[in-house]
């Protein structure tokens, strides 16, 4: 039961039973046996049940090193795919039938021919693991089958113009045999523009050619990871074996030729000047384009197309067939492959560690949850970027955290600059409205409400005591709406303990992709933060929601200058009883309609013999902590990764929770709002009342103006087709003398303005021309003397009218006609042309 119901029940005997206004929960129970009441009444006080059980808001989760750690991520590894023996078998039976194609793609309609490069100087360049040499292959596939994947490129290839072509070139024509119908060179070219865009889009980045090592840095399978590539020179080096061991010794276990976890450890790599975690052997320092990696590629998908399986046991295998598939339109024949080795295990890394490239390889293969988990992630990286004021900063090849950055397309980092800008201006104002003390006002609660007009009420009542209760009022409102900024400002402002579990856990999963001299720990990062970088890290919210978690006003002592150290309960006595003396001051005010926000509405207002108590807490400071927790839960909590798959483990650090207004520049396909049309990259538009709806120079936010005439010299005609006529086949018809000038001549018809001056179409056009050059704009040097030549113009039109009008009284009803738009020839005269009275010019 509330203090204030409880207030009530304790006041009630002084009041007696004739004078007390009973509320509407008020039962006689002088009938009832056992009563308690000696005035025979009781009173239902209980609270719903729904208030009484309701749970405390939580404001921050998972404290310490499982801090935003995905769920089920703790536990074991899955089963390896392959053990190590079978892993080098399927490689060596996978190098065998790429040298013998002919073999395994005998059957089919459409001979496929690839060349080779030749390697008469160095022929051990062009060789596999074994050291046999890559030729030339012919080989056969089935038309159906290239037709089937709705590939446009391979359409066109089995079309009629390139056959023509290709049978001539290859020198081909009535040399086949008759299963054969088309033929196909998939030879890359050997020059020219078409041979740079392929070797750029199929050029290997730094991140791929060394994902292997996620074997041994994040534990992801071998058979997923560890394959060569297909020019391979591991049989000519000495083997070394590079593993993640763990030697029992006396000291305890020790890592055996495996990275150092640690980050202390990586601290001194980096203060030794090392780079190497691990060694590297020479093979697996592949080139970034290879002509062999690209046909063996090549065959690779046609494999895939006819059903056959395709070795991918290497992060270069996968980036070269997305690419391949993207440049011959037919990614369905690898996305589910794809899909299927980004997601397995501990391989959704990739998309961690090299975001750029999971977000060109989900964009080649339309995979959602690919596309917007590193979507989330690079946009992330940059808006902490883009907040950094620091001034003269440089361009650097790492991100804030140490991660070294790869290259996106234009249109892709189009997509992640305009998303990372809305996260920043969202994280600026969700900061602003915390450290403003007005913040409350911002977010509208009743009770915060109450003393807003408690305290316009004080402030226009005249008297001492009003003043001394506006100060005390005052002084406890802005004791609360400092416990909202005091705890924002700690959390800004706090250092954090280098031995900090949470923070070391997460330098832990930094350390296994940022290199030792790009490595610091997040502590030491932390105080380079400005307050938005620091919001837009996951870390902070729950610092934040773990400072507020605990009671906000019940159990803490304000933290404003005016009022340090007193407790929250005394602020709201004090301003209570300041109150209470200015209604004792002026009892009038206590039936007033204006101040009813004092008093409790339950509680029955006494005769003029008794004093009205005001409420008996100013504000309820249990209803505004709620208030203030309901409000606070979704901004502390905004770090909970709720609907983010795959589950993401080492950049736990970063604020992924990306909104609608930033997640709508992802394609349709990946959830977000772009259809192609740029329409998401443009400002809303105002609402207009009038005026066209499109943006650019049209726009108005006044009235659309009819435009009117733009010369004298116009055609009559012009005029006159705005009009609505209608004809009578009766001579001397009544409605001849529709919508005629009542002023001048009555067997005229003349068009309705708003001054009927001049019984010429035109006059708005003269008005127009005249107006043009009253100001002239600069650089009209000749404006003065086209005034003089208008004017002039005018005159000998004004003259030329005058003349016609009297002309026309002296002449015969046959010249009358030629003052028509009409002929003998052309019209009856039994016709009569009228027109509509409700027609308006515009």
């Amino acid at each position: 039961m509330d203090s204030e119901d409880a207030s009530w029940d304790t006041r009630l005997d002084d009041i007696p039973p004739f004078q007390a206004a009973w509320p509407e929960n008020a039962q006689n129970t002088d009938d009832a046996a056992g009563s308690s009441s000696s005035h025979g009444w009781s009173f239902n006080t209980t609270r719903p049940l729904s208030t009484v059980i309701e749970p405390k808001r939580e404001l921050s989760r998972w404290a310490g090193i499982h801090f935003n750690k995905p769920l089920g991520m703790e536990e074991k590894l899955p089963p390896k795919l392959m053990c190590n023996s079978e892993i080098e078998s399927t490689r060596n039976f996978e190098m065998y039938r790429m040298h013998s194609t002919t073999f395994e793609l005998n059957e089919g309609d459409t001979l496929v021919i690839i060349d080779y490069p030749e390697a008469k100087k160095y022929p051990a360049v062009q060789t596999d693991c074994n050291g046999v040499t890559f030729k030339s292959q012919q080989f056969r596939v089935h038309s159906e089958n290239l037709l089937k994947i709705n590939s446009p490129k391979f359409k066109e290839m089995l079309g009629p113009t390139y056959q023509f072509k290709i049978m001539r070139r290859r020198k081909l024509v009535n040399k086949l045999p008759d299963e054969i119908k088309y033929v196909l060179d998939l030879t890359p070219p050997s020059e020219g523009d078409e041979l740079v865009f392929q070797m750029t889009e199929l050029s290997l980045t730094p991140g791929i050619i060394k994902w292997w090592s996620s074997s041994i840095l994040h534990l992801v399978d071998r058979w997923l990871v560890c394959g060569h590539d297909d020019v391979c020179a591991c049989a000519r080096e000495p083997t070394i074996e590079v593993s993640y061991s763990e030697d029992s010794g006396p000291d305890g276990p020790q890592f055996t030729k495996g990275p150092p976890f640690d980050p202390e450890m990586v601290l001194q790599f980096k203060a030794r000047g090392e780079d190497g975690l691990y060694l590297i052997p020479e093979y697996r320092r592949i080139s970034d384009y290879c002509p062999i990696r690209h046909r063996n590629g090549i065959i690779r998908l046609l494999m895939l197309i006819e059903g056959k399986p395709a070795l991918l046991d290497s992060a270069p295998r996968i980036w070269t067939l997305t690419k391949l598939s993207k440049m011959f339109d037919c990614t369905s024949v690898i996305r589910d492959r794809v899909t299927q080795w980004i997601m397995h295990g501990y391989n959704t890394r990739f998309i961690e560690v090299l975001p750029e490239e999971a977000l060109q390889i989900a964009f080649a293969l339309e995979l959602p949850e690919i596309a917007q988990s590193a979507f989330r992630i690079l946009v992330n990286e940059l808006a902490i970027e883009e907040a950094d004021t620091r001034p003269n900063k440089e361009p650097t090849q790492t991100t804030f955290f140490g991660r070294k950055k790869g290259d996106l397309p234009d249109e892709l980092s189009n997509l992640v600059q305009h998303s990372a800008r809305a996260l920043v201006e969202r994280v600026t104002g969700t900061l602003s409205i915390l450290e403003n003390p007005d913040v409350f006002d911002y977010w509208n609660f009743e009770e915060w409400n109450r003393l807003r007009a408690i305290e316009q009420l004080l402030a226009v009542h005249p008297g001492v005591n009003a003043k001394i209760a506006l100060g005390k009022l005052r002084v406890f409102m802005s004791a609360l709406s400092c416990e909202i900024m005091s705890a924002v400002g700690i959390t800004i402002d706090q250092s954090v303990d280098l031995k900090d579990a949470l923070y070391k856990s997460i330098d832990q999963d930094r350390a296994t992709y940022t290199d030792p001299k790009d490595f610091e720990l997040l502590t030491i990062l932390r105080k380079t933060m400005n307050p938005i970088q620091l919001f837009l890290c996951s870390m902070t919210y729950n610092e934040l929601g773990a400072r507020l978690d605990s009671a906000i006003f019940s159990q803490n002592f304000s933290k404003h200058p005016d009022s340090e150290g007193m407790s929250y309960d005394m602020l709201n006595n004090e301003a209570r009883a300041a109150l209470q003396d200015v209604i004792n001051e002026t009892p009038g005010l206590a039936y007033t309609e204006e101040w009813r926000p004092c008093f409790n509405e339950n509680v029955p207002a006494r005769f003029i013999l008794h004093y009205r108590q005001v409420r008996h807490v100013v504000a309820s400071l249990s209803k505004l902590e709620d208030s203030i927790r309901k409000t606070l839960e979704p901004i502390c909590l905004s770090w909970v990764r709720r609907d983010i798959e795959p589950p993401l483990s080492i950049t736990r650090h970063l604020l992924l929770t990306l909104n609608n207004d930033e997640m709508k520049f992802l394609p349709l396909w990946a959830g977000g709002c772009d259809d192609g049309t740029g329409g998401v990259f443009e400002a809303q538009i105002p609402p207009a009342e009038m005026g066209p709806n499109g943006p650019g120079p049209s726009y108005r936010t006044g009235f659309t103006i009819p435009s009117q005439p733009s010369s004298v010299c116009g055609s009559i005609m012009d005029d006159l087709a705005e009009l609505r006529l209608r004809g009578s086949t009766i001579d001397e018809s009544i409605a001849v003398h529709d919508s005629i000038s009542t002023v001048y001549r009555t067997d005229q018809v003349i068009a309705e303005d708003e001054s009927v001056v001049s019984e010429t179409f035109t006059i708005g056009a003269s008005d127009y021309q005249t107006a043009r050059f009253d100001v002239p704009v600069d650089g009209q040097s000749m404006a003065s003397a086209v005034n003089q030549l208008v004017e002039t113009t005018d005159s000998e039109t004004q003259s030329i009218n005058d003349d016609n009008d009297m002309a026309w009284e002296g002449e015969a009803a046959e010249d009358d006609n030629e003052s028509y738009f009409w002929d003998e020839e052309s019209d009856g005269g039994d016709s009569v042309v009228m027109v509509d009275a409700n027609h308006s010019k515009q």
